[in-house]
């Protein structure tokens, strides 16, 4: 189960591409040379190669290794640009609790049943559900359920993340549940490739 993973950093779609494309050019750099040209230190390598595996385009650890889709992903975009690409990064992130519990929870379980929520009702959630893990780190008032969410809202908004799937929108001082008709998910790489065409 991993709840906490991405730190400070949120999913950003250019900095993944990028880091990825240095990783794969030279597969012998270690996270703090990843991190390098981006200004940060080993721990923001770290977090993206956590995204790119939450996310199914690389294998946990280093040197980093695409998996299958993932090459499917970046020959055919690799800029991670395309709706089709975004639904993919989504639609995994979002489907094993082991990888990512929290991103399951709200894509899942939350929007479900929230057309509407504030961001309070939204760390109620987190903190009902991760809780049973560890009450003194995800019970409420958690600095880390705070963090969670800001970072689940930010990548659904922003358009750098996966803000233009149009899951959710920002409306005054909350959110609105839009429910779009997804893209996916994919099952096969063949499935993937065809997608793209």
């Amino acid at each position: 189960m991993t709840v906490l993973f991405h730190g400070n950093f949120a999913l950003v779609r250019p900095r993944m591409a990028r880091l990825t494309k240095l990783a794969l050019e030279q597969p012998k750099l270690k996270d703090k040379a990843l991190a390098e040209p981006f200004g940060y230190g080993a721990p923001f390598g770290a977090i993206y190669r956590s995204w790119l595996h939450k996310t199914g385009l690389a294998k946990l650890g280093l040197p980093l290794k695409l998996t299958e889709m993932g090459k499917v992903v970046f020959d055919k975009d690799p800029y991670l640009e395309s709706h089709i690409t975004k639904w993919f990064l989504h639609h995994e992130l979002v489907t094993d609790t082991e990888r990512a519990e929290s991103w399951h929870y709200f894509a899942l379980e939350f929007l479900p049943n929230h057309e509407t929520f504030s961001k309070e009702e939204l760390l109620d959630g987190l903190a009902e559900k991760l809780s049973p893990h560890s009450m003194q780190h995800f019970g409420p008032g958690s600095k880390l359920n705070k963090q969670i969410a800001n970072k689940i809202v930010q990548v659904y908004t922003e358009p750098s993340g996966l803000g233009d799937l149009e899951i959710i929108i920002k409306e005054g001082n909350s959110y609105k549940h839009l429910n779009p008709k997804p893209l996916g998910p994919w099952k096969t790489t063949a499935e993937l490739e065809k997608a793209y065409i």
